[in-house]
């Protein structure tokens, strides 16, 4: 007996020790010990419209129990359409407890439970990769932390991206190469790096990237990890926030389609994240896995029926 008291107190303490600290070393919640998730977009793309269509993407774990309503903040969400990821059309800003700063909060349709963003804000910088279609001549591609310190990013004239946060408005264009083997798809591959120590940007399309630029103002992002989409007609995927300034070799495995090297945001993740459809817009299969599906049965009668009957009405010669 007396040789299993040690053993019972030794055990006691480990798991006190295990329960007592929920959080990472940054007081962020670790993945693998929050319930909450996502929606895996892995293999799929928005279809999105300028007029009257929009899209918001939003972490999994951001608290949705509003107490006050502020119209300058709410997103439209069309409840006619069914889905189990919509989120219903009130959304509100509230501040997080500890840290001076909002995070938009959004009320879910599910009994999903939700955590709060209850870290401190990012200090490093922020970066933001995606991939889209579009034909639209200056589109406005997104705006990050729409309801508190909104960083906005729009196509303009000869291949220039106009940034825009806080008092800082800044012109990029992308005409150097990163890499010669590198190849350009049907995807357009963008990057934003903003080093908030260093107060330098940098932007990167497809091949190319743009010289590094100093900023005239000093910002700190201190924003939701929210980011919205309703500036052009096409299609959107991949879309990947970070915290942090990503590294040139970071950005070239983005920009490779993860030949290279694979990367994920630390904000918010193609491959666990929660979205909210506005007006004209849809989900649908990307065109890469369209390309994997089989041609239905039904449609390969058709097709061969068809060649057959062309066949028969050539004249013979």
């Amino acid at each position: 007996m007396k040789m299993k008291e040690p053993l019972c107190v030794s055990l006691l303490a480990f798991i006190m020790l295990v329960v007592t600290d929920p959080t990472g070393a940054e007081g962020r919640p670790e993945p693998w010990r929050n319930p909450v998730s996502g929606t895996n977009l892995q293999q799929k793309m928005f279809t999105l419209s300028r007029y009257g269509g929009g899209l918001t993407l939003f972490a999994p774990y951001l608290d949705p129990l509003g107490s006050t309503s502020n119209p300058a903040t709410s997103y439209h969400t069309d409840s006619s359409r069914t889905d189990p990821t919509r989120y219903d059309a009130s959304t509100t800003a509230t501040p997080t407890r500890g840290y001076p700063y909002t995070t938009t909060t959004l009320r879910p349709t599910t009994t999903t439970r939700y955590y709060p963003w209850t870290t401190a804000p990012p200090k490093g910088g922020v970066s933001v990769c995606l991939r889209l279609i579009t034909s639209d001549t200056n589109p406005s591609i997104f705006t990050l932390s729409p309801s508190s310190t909104p960083l906005s990013l729009q196509v303009t004239d000869g291949g220039w991206y106009l940034l825009r946060f806080g008092s800082n408005q800044l012109r990029l264009r992308p005409s150097v190469p990163i890499w010669p083997n590198i190849g350009r798809g049907m995807w357009t591959s963008v990057c934003l790096t903003v080093d908030f120590t260093k107060n330098v940007v940098q932007m990167f399309s497809n091949m190319n990237m743009s010289t590094r630029k100093l900023l005239m103002y000093g910002y700190q992002w201190s924003g939701e990890p929210v980011i919205t989409f309703s500036g052009f007609d096409g299609q959107l995927t991949d879309v990947q926030v970070w915290d942090y300034p990503l590294r040139y070799k970071e950005v070239l495995y983005y920009m490779s389609h993860g030949y290279y090297g694979s990367v994920q945001g630390s904000l918010l993740t193609w491959s666990n994240i929660r979205y909210s459809l506005q007006g004209r817009s849809l989900l649908e299969n990307s065109y890469e896995w369209q390309m994997k599906l089989p041609i239905s049965k039904k449609r390969r009668n058709w097709a061969l029926k068809r060649k057959v009957w062309q066949d028969f009405r050539q004249p013979v010669i």
